[in-house]
């Protein structure tokens, strides 16, 4: 549990965490505005969570607090549990049951639970009323769609939360105050070996001129961040080498070598990935990888996201330089779009590698330690 130090003119002040005096009151906000969740702390690319479902209700086996799921159609179980009323171990246990529960559900009968829900008093959200689960995502797309962001495709997601219904492939998040290292330890081992995701977490609560502040924690480790695992709802890197054309993939492995000399790492998504670059505490994403094309950056994304505390200037002219001199991605830096897209019909698998050696030399030369 940390606290909050308010600086003002002349001193300072500091603030402690409220403590939830019942679980009801954190599932509510939790309910209200799923952003509390640290899911960034899971995967820097994360969606926005929409909450489905309140209570929740498997045959035999009890309710979820809260189910969501994201516009990827990955499902989130969300149980809260405050150390003073139970031991945790049971919890752990309970989630898993219900994992157990929605595994090899129908899409149909999760979207007629989600009518149900969406349509009741427990939902509070008015737009989503009377809405089938699919249309019900697409407004929350519309709702949180960032700019130059994928369309949303009904066909495809409906095509994933079947897969991951089948699979069992969800994301169950144990929200407590407190977890002892044996449970710890036996949730981080679950999270490493199974189709699932499961973490625990903890939110602090508090309150600054009359505002309230929320600061979330996973109080587990991340273990599927090791090399050769997969979290739920995504490809593998194998994966993604099959689904693209057969004369890039050796230059898709060459990138996965080559990014070794580099502080980098992928992070995958349901189709393709993204690289990132570790720059001091920030990071950076130079381009995302899809089965038909790939996607970089422009000048517009440096003046957006990429400040010169981040990069500077002379790193990022040195970028440019390197990119005007790159084949088919010349153009790429002055590009109109954040993120201009090249079909592999369209370049050869020599001219990527170029690019991929273009911007891991960059890296080492400016970021390197």
């Amino acid at each position: 549990m940390g606290y909050l130090v308010k600086i003002n003119t002349d001193k300072t002040e500091i603030i402690k965490p409220k403590s939830f005096e019942t679980e009801e009151i954190l599932r509510e906000a939790v309910k209200k505005y799923p952003d509390i969740i640290p899911l960034e702390e899971i995967d820097e690319n994360f969606d926005p969570l929409l909450i489905i479902g309140r209570e929740f209700s498997l045959e035999g086996a009890g309710s979820i607090d809260l189910l969501g799921i994201d516009v990827s159609g990955l499902i989130t179980i969300i149980e809260f549990k405050l150390e003073k009323n139970t031991d945790i171990r049971k919890i752990v246990a309970q989630v898993i049951e219900y994992a157990a529960n929605l595994w090899e559900m129908s899409y149909d009968v999760l979207d007629k639970k989600v009518q149900d829900y969406f349509n009741s008093s427990r939902c509070e959200i008015k737009e989503l009323k009377n809405k089938t689960l699919v249309e019900s995502i697409n407004w929350h797309h519309k709702k949180i769609k960032k700019e130059d962001s994928l369309d949303f495709s009904p066909e495809d997601f409906i095509k994933n939360v079947s897969s991951n219904l089948q699979k069992g492939e969800f994301r169950l998040i144990i929200f407590c105050d407190n977890v002892d290292e044996r449970t710890k330890r036996a949730v981080e081992y679950l999270n490493y070996l199974s189709n699932f995701d499961i973490y625990c977490a903890s939110t602090d609560e508090f309150e600054v001129d009359g505002k309230k502040l929320f600061k979330s924690t996973l109080i587990t480790k991340d273990r599927k961040k090791a090399p050769g695992k997969k979290h739920a709802g995504k490809i593998t890197f194998d994966e993604f080498l099959n689904s693209i054309p057969a004369d890039f993939r050796e230059t898709y492995q060459y990138l996965e070598k080559k990014r070794q000399e580099a502080n980098s790492y992928l992070s995958m998504g349901t189709k393709g990935f993204a690289l990132y670059f570790q720059i001091n505490e920030y990071k950076m994403r130079p381009f995302c990888g899809y089965p038909d094309s790939i996607e970089l950056i422009s000048e517009k994304f440096f003046n957006k996201y990429l400040g010169e505390e981040i990069i500077p200037e002379d790193a990022r002219m040195d970028y440019e330089d390197r990119m005007s001199k790159t084949g088919p991605f010349k153009n790429s830096f002055k590009d109109n779009r954040i993120y201009p897209a090249y079909k592999y019909s369209k370049i050869k698998p020599e001219k990527l590698k170029e690019y991929f050696t273009v911007i891991i030399d960059w890296y080492k030369k400016w970021f390197a330690e």
